[in-house]
């Protein structure tokens, strides 16, 4: 008997073993299958980061050449409308390249912007090679293929192909050439072209405004309120914006066409869609009115002025003195007679300066700084342009530009943001205004009356010694604040005489050079088009939805499985422990045992 009991209580304690050592693996397997299951959710649903593209824009202005660097996730995950969020990366500034000057007298000129390299092709390549190679060293490695390279030329290259078409188009093919030397996804000729006046002034209007979150605001301002906008409606949340260069200035702004009398030309406006809204703002570029070239068409004026006066031809020699209001006293210009005479701009003053028989070679501007007459003879280029009587204007007289061409009134309800030239000259003349500390920005309307009245005076009736003294002139900055008496009343007649704003509208005007975001400019407005063209780029999930779908299946299977396994091995266990007891009991009573009863413990 006690053989037989012993066989059983090793039989006993054999099943119990293989039960447990079941379980544990039943609950070793639920548990991974478990983790698994949940492992599997976690990487199915994780949002998978996407590569960040990169992309190379060329500013070639008509006076400055700047290479800019953006970035953006790939996969436009952080869309405006059909464009993706695209930010500053740097910015590289192309140093200037010293040559022979030709049209002074044994002094080099610094080149830098390209149309200044039509007869120079060959320096082209080693001009953008510092910018390259740090674009190169800063943009990762592998994403150098998937990076493209743009160049927009603006109006000194307008100019430039008006002037001779075949060296413009030298210039960029050469810069082409270049191009494709880098490692940078350079496909289409059309990756380096001139950028027409409506483009240069719409990417300008877009970049300021995504760089103050205009588009932004206004996107979550219109779902919050869920109200549908017309493209044409005046929106007081989008920022005018006025650029003066070199060779063109621009003037954009949104623009209430529905309470017009007249709606704006094709040519003067173009669609644009960002954060699923379409814009459609006025914009228009007015060639030959940047500072530069009217600088040469207020000289050219007075040369001709000074010959159609009582001079006689036997009076001049090869060189013609000419006194410039616009320049302090105690300076003076030196230029050969192709360099005033060779830009497209000055065409009308070139075919009055032929009439006169003369031997002159070359004019020496003479300081004879006066703002009086500064103010009146640069009145005379917006005057000769309104009274002449050769032109007609075909739209209606509110609307009708100086220079004949279609212009809107002024929005009364809208800020306008001055970019480049405006931000030079007016920072140029805060330095002399003690109440305003120099800024990367400036408010017009901290320039009181008054200020600005003086400070146009006191930077023309002065002499040259007196100004460098005044104006803090040093060799860095001379070339631009020399010119400050014809800057400050170009600027002050563009904005009242050219585009029309009445003096109490310029409070509305802000010059700005930086954004918090990013600098000033056309580039990143430019960029953020380009994007409609470059196609998403996505990383593939690390597991796809087949794949996901089997091992869940397997996996919840398993679970399951020894889920089950677990509960009736475990209600087994119970029911034998049970049995156990209830054996143990009559055991316990079949040897002579009392068992006690609720009545015997009371």
């Amino acid at each position: 008997m006690d053989g037989q009991h012993q066989q059983k209580q090793k039989h006993k304690h054999r099943i119990r073993y293989i039960i447990s050592f079941t379980q544990g693996i039943s609950i070793t397997l639920f548990l991974l299958a478990a983790a698994i299951v949940i492992y599997l959710t976690v990487l199915y649903g994780a949002r998978v980061v996407p590569p960040t593209n990169y992309a190379i824009v060329f500013d070639a202005g008509s006076s400055h050449t700047e290479m800019f660097v953006y970035h953006w996730p790939a996969d436009k995950s952080e869309g405006a409308g059909t464009t993706s969020s695209v930010s500053e990366y740097f910015v590289c500034s192309l140093v200037a390249v010293n040559i022979r000057d030709s049209t002074k007298f044994n002094e080099t000129k610094a080149i830098k912007a390209i149309s200044d390299f039509e007869q120079h092709l060959d320096l082209l390549p080693s001009f953008f090679e510092p910018c390259l190679k740090k674009a190169v060293e800063k943009i990762p490695s592998d994403r150098h293929k998937y990076s493209p390279i743009f160049l927009g030329a603006t109006a000194g290259m307008r100019l430039a192909r008006l002037r001779n078409i075949k060296q413009a188009n030298q210039v960029l093919e050469t810069i082409r050439e270049t191009f494709s030397n880098y490692p940078f996804q350079f496909v289409v000729a059309r990756q380096v072209r001139i950028l027409t006046g409506m483009e240069e002034a719409i990417d300008g209007w877009i970049t300021t405004n995504i760089l103050l979150e205009k588009f932004k605001h206004r996107h979550e301002k219109r779902k919050k309120s869920g109200q549908t906008i017309s493209p044409t409606e005046l929106d007081q949340d989008m920022a005018g914006v006025l650029d003066l260069g070199g060779a063109s200035t621009q003037v954009t702004f949104t623009y209430a066409e529905e309470h017009a009398s007249q709606p704006i030309p094709l040519e003067f406006t173009t669609s644009i869609t960002l954060f699923d809204r379409v814009y459609k703002p006025y914009a228009h570029s007015y060639l030959c009115w940047g500072k530069n070239e009217a600088t040469k068409r207020h000289r050219a004026r007075l040369v001709n002025d000074l010959l159609n006066s009582n001079i006689e031809s036997s009076d001049l020699s090869t060189t013609l003195f000419v006194p410039d209001p616009c320049l302090v006293t105690g300076a003076n210009d030196t230029l050969k007679i192709n360099k005033l005479f060779t830009s497209t701009c000055t065409n009308n003053e070139k075919l009055q300066f032929a009439n006169y028989n003369t031997s002159i070679s070359s004019f020496t501007f003479v300081g004879a700084g006066n703002a009086s007459q500064c103010n009146q003879s640069l009145s005379r280029l917006f005057d000769s342009k309104r009274n002449n009587r050769e032109m007609n204007c075909s739209y209606k007289k509110d609307y009708c530009a100086f220079d004949f061409t279609f212009q809107p009134v002024i929005p009364e309800n809208i800020k306008f943001i001055g970019l480049s030239g405006y931000y030079y000259v007016f920072d140029n003349l805060a330095h002399g205004i003690p109440t305003i500390n120099k800024s990367t920005g400036y408010k017009l309307a901290d320039f009181h009356r008054e200020e600005l009245e003086r400070r146009r005076k006191t930077v023309c009736d002065i002499d040259y010694i007196t100004l460098c003294k005044q104006e803090s002139i040093l060799p860095g900055n001379e070339q631009h604040k020399r010119a400050l008496c014809f800057d400050a009343w170009y600027v002050w007649l563009w904005l009242t005489k050219g585009i029309g704003f009445k003096e109490v509208d310029l409070e509305r005007i802000s010059v700005v050079n930086k954004f918090t975001s990013g600098k000033a400019g056309w580039t990143l407005g430019y960029m953020i088009n380009q994007t409609n063209y470059i196609p998403a780029e996505f990383r593939e999930k690390s597991m796809g939805k087949t794949g996901f779908i089997s091992w869940i299946t397997v996996s919840s299977v398993i679970a399951l499985i020894t889920f089950i396994f677990l509960i009736l091995t475990c209600q087994a266990c119970i029911r034998h422990a049970c049995h156990k007891q209830a054996h143990r009991a009559r055991t316990i009573n079949n040897d002579g045992y009392t068992q006690p009863h609720e009545q015997s413990l009371a």
